[in-house]
């Protein structure tokens, strides 16, 4: 039997924005659990780099100046989040508990 390569599934998994949208919202819930922001902003490397996969387009440089912004050990600020959403295709929602 085949075994399945975790990281490029994953990424193509998070090419389609309902699916990257759930992981961005589990991934950031765990991280107001734990505390763990660099989880978080793992998890949304991920989502720009499968977008970059997905497009695989050489015009698509403002996706690896996201990659850029997500580097580790950086601290992304709330604009810098709001923005790598955008660019991806997704939003913040917030409803009721």
């Amino acid at each position: 039997m085949p075994v399945k390569d975790y990281r490029t599934d994953l990424l193509v998994r998070l090419a389609n924005p309902d699916y990257a949208a759930l992981y961005l919202k589990t991934a950031l819930d765990e991280t107001l659990k734990d505390g763990d922001r660099e989880a978080f902003v793992l998890a949304l490397r991920n989502v720009v780099e499968a977008r970059q996969v997905a497009q695989e387009s050489s015009a698509d440089a403002p996706q690896k100046s996201l990659q850029r912004v997500l580097a580790e050990g950086e601290n992304p600020t709330l604009e810098t989040f709001v923005a790598v959403l955008s660019a991806v295709g997704l939003t913040i929602d917030f409803k009721p508990a």
